[in-house]
């Protein structure tokens, strides 16, 4: 039995009525508030039945902060209001306005894409709604389609404050997980470098690419892939976003000192002001082939032959001895190059870099040994870091975590790992 099913009214005045969806962090219903006569819609945040007290505290506390956080904000046009939040049985449940109409994803999902005049739309409603936020100092942090809801009546409205932090708040997480949707994450977050405003504009980058192109620019078959990409791959230039490709790649950058602010983002909405400034430029500036060099005089038959006859009379005799030597020293080198590649410590990994179980431990740091990605050794499973913190931790749920302990003079560092296939 579901844990609602045993409710008639949600603090004594909320009627559920219908289940309108769910994601990772709960359930939202549409429910009828008894009290003011009109419907609203209420949020059942999901609390896993094997999770432990702290775990269940987390869940209310982030609950609480949504709230709060939202409230700060429930009187701008662009954001959907938190009216209630009600404490049942230790799970907590949101109040929030009713929004008569769909989110941005379902609508991706029927259509494919969405037009660049309308993404252009979509895009000031968030970036003026982003501005009220972090000018309030409140980081929303999963910027993404699903939480963006279209009404009937045509406006565009940001939801879902669940994992959003204010300035003020204390951190959550004791386990330092990764919240937020993996293809949809800032490079610096990944890193664990920076989990400032600039994340949320990168995200939203990554949200109207989505709309445009009808693809996601940083999503691959493997987790292992989609966190390469994000680090490292830069994204096709955008083909069907006109204008407003100039703005998307903007908030693609992936140096989050560079990348502009919500107020900046708005002020380019309408593409560049310098008509030589194309919208693509800053992608294919990265893309230019090298200048080619001017062509050369080609030689005539006879001189060829000539300059053939004096290469090989002027080329050194090599006896079978010192081919011997010589292949005998190669092999040396590459085996030693071998042995240094994969003798790494995996307590130097970062996100992005590959670790491997089984190593030689040469120098007292462990088995579990860092390699480059592209030569992974062949006997052991091979894995690529998600992220990296520095203290004795848990990872969130699609990755593993690999506690490495403290030595010589090094404290313990938590990998969060996925296999790299």
């Amino acid at each position: 039995m579901t844990q609602e099913a045993h409710l008639d009214r949600i603090g004594g005045r909320y009627r559920l009525v219908a289940e309108l969806g769910s994601g990772g962090f709960g359930r939202v219903w549409k429910a009828h508030d008894e009290t003011l006569g009109v419907d609203v819609a209420v949020k059942e945040v999901r609390v896993p039945p094997t999770a432990s007290d702290a775990e269940r505290a987390e869940f209310l506390t982030r609950a609480r902060r949504e709230a709060r956080n939202a409230a700060r904000l429930r009187d701008h046009p662009g954001i959907i209001p938190v009216h209630d939040v009600v404490i049942v049985d230790d799970v907590p449940w949101i109040v929030m306005r009713l929004v008569d109409g769909h989110s941005l994803e379902d609508r991706l999902k029927r259509a494919g894409t969405i037009s660049a005049e309308e993404a252009t739309k979509i895009a000031e409603v968030l970036l003026k709604a982003l501005d009220a936020a972090h000018t309030a100092g409140v980081v929303h942090r999963d910027i993404k389609p699903a939480n963006v809801m279209l009404a009937g009546s045509g406006e565009a409205l940001l939801a879902d404050f669940g994992i959003a932090v204010h300035q003020a708040d204390t951190a959550l997480t004791a386990s330092g997980a990764v919240i937020g949707s993996m293809e949809y994450l800032a490079p610096e977050r990944l890193s664990g470098k920076n989990n400032g405003t600039a994340g949320d504009l990168f995200s939203l980058g990554v949200t109207l690419y989505r709309c445009v192109e009808g693809v996601s620019p940083f999503r691959r078959d493997t987790v292992a892939e989609t966190v390469t990409a994000l680090l490292r791959d830069e994204p096709p230039p955008p083909k069907r976003a006109g204008r407003l490709a100039h703005l998307m790649t903007r908030l693609l950058d992936k140096d989050p000192d560079t990348r502009p602010t919500a107020a900046e983002a708005l002020d380019l909405i309408d593409g560049p002001r310098d008509p030589d400034d194309k919208p693509t430029s800053h992608l294919l500036s990265r893309q230019r082939p090298a200048p080619q060099k001017p062509p050369v005089s080609r030689p005539t038959s006879w001189t060829r032959r000539l300059n053939e006859t004096r290469r090989r009379a002027s080329r050194p005799r090599i006896s079978r001895g010192m081919l011997a030597v010589g292949t005998c020293v190669a092999v040396a080198v590459a085996f030693m190059g071998t042995m240094v590649t994969f003798a790494s410590t995996a307590h130097l990994a970062k996100a992005g870099d590959c670790v491997h179980s089984g190593g030689l431990d040469i120098d007292g740091w462990g088995t579990w040994r860092r390699h480059p990605c592209a030569l992974g050794p062949p006997w052991t499973e091979n894995y690529r870091v998600v992220y990296r913190y520095d203290e004795r931790t848990s990872c969130s749920t699609f990755t593993r975590t690999l506690v490495l302990p403290a030595k010589k003079g090094k404290g313990t560092a938590t990998l969060c790992i996925v296999p790299d296939e």
